[in-house]
């Protein structure tokens, strides 16, 4: 891997939860918001108290109601802690008359708080150790540390959250529960044009390419593409210039390759602050798998994941890469002409050319 520079991040998240009478009803009566006007539209907005305030995983944060009244803007304190308040995702409440989603609601997260984990600082009591200051919250024996006079000072202590799993707390207050990811997309950020490599795969006459499990073994053969979005039938050589784009007729999985640094010039630089998450900021190509509910409740099922457990755990590379490589060879891998069983994925000719 010398040489090589790579990321894996979630780009976008919504989920569903089911919601109940009472919670239903906290969110949707009027006479529980403020009416504030702003800008001739009407804003209701109410806040949700932390418990405990020192708790790090209950803090405040709003609810604001925009135009339909089962549209709502969620925000969390900013990051450099002075009481202003960013957004931290969109929730939308679905009516009891919808009949495919009735009891439902979604929260999307907003693109930055996954790049940005937002940070609140805290007024907490401290326990010294001979080497290290630690906080109240972390004590798990008592009897493991010096013990000081009870009388401590209060100190201000910046702490950082981890935006998914906080949506783990934020859905516990509000009264909702897990019920399933609806869309998903995990992008690998590198130095490597992977696109560039697939095409490249793509034309190479000593490899057969997999696409939605269909060979295309000879570059002058029309091959009927059964689940894709590309024509009912089409030849090797136009799969060629087809690396940057896969998808499935239903969408369930879908495979996009791009220059991230260009994408991001050509939108006035509103998402610069991914430059800092990845830590370097040219050259950048992104690998990017979009997945819908059937394929991560496959993967939960095949991994013995609890979706809790997977959803509250994105943060983790050893969580990303896995469903991301395995998508990834479902939606294209390579054999070799001649070779019926071994499969040569992305990453294998990847490293080949590395």
């Amino acid at each position: 891997m010398q040489g090589i520079k790579y990321k894996y991040s979630v780009d976008a998240l919504k989920v569903c939860y089911s919601i109940n009478e009472i919670a239903y009803n906290r969110l949707t009566e009027e006479q529980i918001y403020n009416e504030i006007t702003k800008e001739k539209e009407l804003i209701k907005e109410f806040i949700f108290k932390s418990p405990n305030s020192n708790d790090i995983y209950t803090e405040d944060f709003r609810i604001v109601r925009i135009k339909d009244y089962l549209e709502f803007r969620i925000l969390v304190p900013d990051e450099e802690g002075t009481g202003n308040l960013q957004d931290f995702g969109f929730l939308e409440v679905k009516s009891k008359n919808d009949k495919k989603f009735s009891g439902k609601c979604f929260i999307t997260l907003d693109n930055r708080r996954l790049y940005e984990p937002f940070a609140v600082h805290h007024e907490v009591l401290s326990y010294k150790t001979p080497k290290e200051i630690i906080t109240i919250e972390s004590l798990s024996n008592i009897s493991d540390y010096v013990k000081l006079p009870i009388k401590q000072p209060k100190t201000t202590k910046r702490i950082q959250y981890n935006t998914i799993f906080f949506l783990k707390e934020m859905a516990n207050r509000l009264g909702l529960s897990l019920y399933s990811i609806s869309n998903l997309e995990i992008a690998l950020d590198s130095n490597i044009n992977f696109g560039k490599l697939i095409k490249k795969a793509n034309a190479n006459p000593d490899l057969i390419p997999v696409i939605n499990r269909m060979p295309y073994p000879d570059i002058n053969s029309t091959v009927r593409l059964a689940n894709t979005t590309v024509p009912y039938s089409t030849t090797r050589k136009r799969i060629v210039n087809m690396g940057y784009l896969l998808k499935q007729a239903k969408g369930e999985l879908q495979l996009k390759c791009y220059n991230k640094v260009e994408e991001i010039q050509a939108n006035n630089n509103n998402k610069a602050y991914i430059y800092k998450w990845l830590g370097w900021d040219t050259n950048i190509h992104r690998t990017e798998i979009t997945a819908k509910w059937s394929p991560i409740k496959a993967y939960c099922k095949s991994e013995g994941l609890s979706l809790e457990d997977f959803l509250y755990n994105l943060d983790s590379d050893d969580i990303l890469n896995v469903p991301f490589e395995l998508w990834l060879n479902r939606l294209i891998h390579y054999k070799l002409v001649g070779e019926k069983e071994e499969m040569i994925t992305v990453f294998d000719i990847v490293m080949k050319v590395k």
